[in-house]
């Protein structure tokens, strides 16, 4: 792990890249704190693969069925309290 600051790392930025393409952790620090990682963007996304989150997520077997009144804001318990307006 690297820690520089900000003018250090202004400096020398482009030996803070070979490192942090090496694999190494750089952080820039502002007032004693650190504010930025230094982060090597990956030229290859990740291999995604079918079926890779099979039986993780499920569909309820009602999940194409109508929605009840209340969920619309229909049904007669929605509207007991009138609503008054404000312009």
């Amino acid at each position: 792990m690297t820690t520089v600051t900000l003018t250090q790392a202004k400096n020398d930025f482009d030996r803070l890249i070979n490192l942090a393409d090496s694999g190494e952790d750089i952080f820039i620090i502002r007032d004693n704190m650190p504010k930025i990682k230094l982060v090597v963007v990956s030229d290859k996304p990740k291999k995604r693969f079918f079926g890779q989150h099979r039986a993780k997520a499920w569909i309820s077997s009602d999940f194409d069925a109508p929605l009840p009144d209340h969920f619309w804001g229909t049904d007669k318990k929605f509207h007991q309290y009138p609503v008054e307006l404000i312009w």
